[in-house]
């Protein structure tokens, strides 16, 4: 009960006017970083969702929104990154959750299309300037764009290109054959910080049976870190081996608080990916 009571009130959208900046050192911090964290979840729901090209399950915001509170939680911290932009709706929601001395990363073929051999996307670098420029205006010298095709990285320069920082949240959504799948998630493992968050696009989708296959093969024959701990919207999110049990039991605390209809009409459903127990949602 203790644990519910503290993640209820890390999870509250407090109003300004409802804040207590006369709080001690530590718990002020905090305060401004929810506060400012829910600043820019209403800034990305009102003027980025439904603006930019993208497909993003609608309740998105809830999932970051608590991954946030578990990274402020746990003291994870590190840049955020995303094979695959498009025109950057998900990395403009990923940045709700940086931190001012983190970056967002943005690692795209954009107009280099010949690369793109599924056509799982048509990215543009121009519309993504546009809207860093227009949308993210107050926000855009924290972006930093490679244009790249993710098979043509190598481990080294990733971790190079991170610096000690790493990652501590990274977006798969590049191209969705199961050989890029599985290139992915090998380059994202060497640079995920302990406690940080995978997030790999259109797992299970019947349109890109390449990305489950590719998942599949890196769990078999390539993975060393990385365990699953929820299936939400098209997207499943992996963490750290260490850091596994209790990122789920954290999030699985913070689905009571947000979403407690449904879980207690057992629309979210603990299930078992490869031996990995997981949340998922239905």
């Amino acid at each position: 009960m203790q644990q519910l009571l503290q993640w209820r009130s890390r999870l509250n959208f407090w109003p300004a006017s409802r804040l207590h900046w006369a709080a001690g050192g530590s718990e002020r911090r905090e305060i401004r970083v929810i506060a400012l964290r829910q600043q820019r979840l209403e800034h990305f729901n009102e003027h980025v969702f439904g603006h930019v090209e993208g497909w993003l399950g609608d309740r998105m915001w809830q999932i970051i929104n608590a991954i946030g509170s578990i990274f402020d939680h746990n003291g994870v911290h590190g840049n955020i990154a995303e094979f695959g932009v498009h025109h950057g709706l998900f990395l403009f929601l990923l940045n709700t959750i940086r931190n001012d001395n983190e970056e967002c990363f943005a690692i795209d073929v954009f107009d280099n299309q010949y690369l793109n051999i599924d056509h799982s996307g048509h990215g543009s670098l121009a519309v993504f300037l546009s809207h860093v420029e227009t949308l993210m205006a107050s926000h855009r010298r924290f972006f930093r764009i490679v244009q790249r095709d993710t098979t043509s990285l190598s481990a080294v320069e990733l971790i190079e290109l991170f610096g000690k920082k790493g990652v501590k949240f990274f977006s798969i959504d590049a191209g969705h054959t199961s050989l890029h799948t599985y290139n992915d998630l090998q380059l994202v493992q060497e640079v995920l910080v302990p406690g940080g968050i995978v997030a790999l696009d259109d797992y299970m989708s019947v349109h890109w049976p390449g990305v489950t296959e590719g998942f599949y093969r890196f769990m078999d024959s390539g993975n060393r870190r990385l365990k699953p701990f929820l299936y939400f919207q098209n997207k499943l999110f992996l963490t750290t081996v260490s850091e596994h049990g209790s990122c789920l039991q954290q999030f699985r605390t913070a689905i009571e608080v947000i979403c407690n209809d449904e879980a207690r009409a057992g629309r979210w459903k603990d299930v078992d990916i490869l031996g990995s127990s997981c949340l998922s949602f239905a």
